[in-house]
């Protein structure tokens, strides 16, 4: 008796839900004709559900007070006002009104990207005569769900010398197995930094050995990354990466759209210590060909610790960073040519949005290993709050081969509005 009663109604709203998806989408149908459908769904909903309210009257009418038979008429009741949306159910023979529904369109920002947008601006002076202000970068973010299986992420980067594309791809990070799939263009998964874009970085601009390696804006390549999370890791956590790309880099590789293809594998290692605490460990490695037809290689370990109180998580922390690379390159006579780099920086919060930091770089030219060049860049940043961050850097770089110095100060103001901030990975 109750899979009876409860049956109809909910077969009823499933067609209705069926049929209503099909006749919106009919480009050629007739706004009338939609209108007629309908309405003959309203009817035949009304009439069923009367229907069904008749014989709960009669069931209420000759119901024993036994508890058994009563419980059989309350789950009945429930049924009959799930059918209605939750209302009690009206009087026998009384007519029923189908509730107003909203439209679909009202439904439609749900189908629009979360938008985001980040702008970063520097002013310089250097003991060289250089003062400036300068654009470092704006950047629209586009993120959004294109199904429950993938996601897109768009990153358009408009500076002083253009608009391009900083990131493009879909993500699949649903696949069995604990696996995740990434097509399109993305900073590729070399050591930790790379990964995150300039607004994001805990300096004002990328480490040295990786503006050296890899050009200013680090490496970003086109093609396809698989990330495998084990199932049975040796730490808290551990991903092995590996992505084959373009080599379309111009200081690491050809700079030519897969005329020669780079491959990329990095494993992750992660430790939670305690609550307060985690240590992080990579390995990472690239190869692939020069403009030349040489090979170029670069090769790396990081290691981060991080230490953050939950109970005072906004008044103190601490983060130790390092990377150590090593590049591998032919030059134009075929000559291997070997190379060494790294950074690593200590910053800490001292007080409630107040950071203070400081990084010493280091770093040989991968095609003149002799020429090499070291800086140290103490910093403050203020977190005027989430979305607004000041940022005062004193840096001082020396090349060694030259002889030469140059000594600077700047100030950087990064802002962003949108969903997605300054996202660090």
């Amino acid at each position: 008796m109750v899979t009876e009663a409860k049956l109809p109604a909910t077969a009823v709203l499933l067609l209705a839900v069926g049929l209503a998806g099909p006749v919106a989408a009919n480009q050629e149908a007739t706004i009338d004709q939609i209108r007629a459908e309908i309405a003959d769904l309203r009817r035949d909903y009304e009439s069923r559900l009367a229907g069904l309210e008749q014989r709960l009257a009669k069931l209420e009418a000759g119901a024993a007070p036994a508890a058994a038979p009563q419980s059989d008429l309350e789950r009945l009741r429930q049924a009959a006002r799930e059918a209605a949306g939750g209302a009690s159910p009206a009087p026998a023979g009384a007519r029923v009104t189908a509730p107003a529904t909203m439209g679909r369109e009202r439904n439609q920002n749900r189908l629009n990207p979360e938008i985001s947008f980040t702008g970063t601006v520097l002013g310089v002076t250097a003991d060289a005569g250089r003062e400036e202000f300068s654009l470092q970068e704006f950047e629209l973010d586009l993120q959004s769900a294109l199904d429950p299986f993938s996601r897109t992420r768009w990153t358009i980067a408009f500076g002083e010398e253009g608009v391009e594309v900083e990131e493009g791809y879909v993500l699949y990070n649903s696949l069995p197995g604990g696996l995740e799939l990434t097509a399109g263009k993305f900073r590729q998964r070399f050591g930790t930094l790379n990964r995150q874009h300039l607004h994001a970085l805990p300096q004002s601009t990328y480490p040295l050995v990786l503006e050296t390696l890899f050009g200013e804006e680090g490496l970003a390549q086109t093609g396809l990354s698989l990330g495998w999370l084990l199932p049975n890791p040796w730490a808290t956590a551990n991903q092995v990466v590996v992505q084959i790309t373009s080599g379309e880099n111009e200081a690491a590789f050809g700079g030519e759209l897969f005329d020669d293809l780079a491959v990329l594998a990095r494993l992750e290692n992660f430790w939670e210590l305690s609550d307060a605490t985690y240590f992080e460990w990579g390995l990472s490695g690239i190869t692939g060909k020069t403009a030349d037809g040489g090979d170029s290689r670069v090769l790396g370990t990081d290691l981060t610790f991080n230490w953050q109180p939950p109970a005072r998580a906004k008044y103190r922390a601490l983060t130790w960073r390092t990377e150590l690379l090593r590049a591998q390159r032919d030059d134009e006579a075929g000559n291997r040519q070997d190379a060494w780099g790294g950074y690593t920086y200590l910053e800490g919060l001292w007080r409630q949005n107040l950071w203070a930091g400081l990084r010493l770089d280091w770093a040989e030219d991968p095609l003149e290993p002799q020429r090499r060049r070291r800086g140290v860049v103490p910093y403050l940043t203020w977190w005027q709050s989430e979305f607004v961050r000041l940022r005062a850097e004193y840096g001082f770089l020396e090349d060694q081969l030259s002889d030469q110095s140059e000594s600077r100060f700047a100030l950087q103001l990064t802002w962003a509005a949108g969903p997605h901030k300054h996202e660090t990975y």
